[in-house]
């Protein structure tokens, strides 16, 4: 720790402050008809693009052709964009072929872990 501390205090943080400029990281599931998602997957990566958010992983998950199937999204979200990204699953599910969509916040550890 303490080679960690004298980091931080080369780059003129303190601990604290490295605590709070922690990443925040958000998830998407959206589940839609399985013909549909490779369209709606690029939709995501230009849209959210277009609105200064980072999509850092996407899990697909395919159900039998024809059914529905889900894309885990993962996205770096400070404080400021979350508006932003709240408007964005809004619209995803606003889409025609969408079923459901659904955000939730996801802890530091399941995004080290993804």
């Amino acid at each position: 720790m303490r080679l960690f501390d004298m980091f931080l205090r080369r780059a003129g943080l303190t601990r604290a402050d490295a605590l709070r400029r922690r990443r925040a990281v958000s998830r998407l599931t959206v589940e839609c008809r399985d013909d549909m998602l490779s369209g709606l997957r690029q939709r995501i990566y230009t849209d959210f693009r277009a609105a200064g958010l980072n999509v850092s992983q996407v899990q697909i998950r395919h159900g039998e052709p024809g059914r529905m199937a889900s894309a885990c999204v993962t996205v770096d979200c400070p404080a400021e964009k979350r508006a932003e990204l709240m408007s964005q699953a809004r619209r995803l599910g606003e889409h025609p072929g969408v079923h459901r969509v659904q955000f939730g916040a996801m802890r530091a550890s399941d995004a080290q872990a993804a």
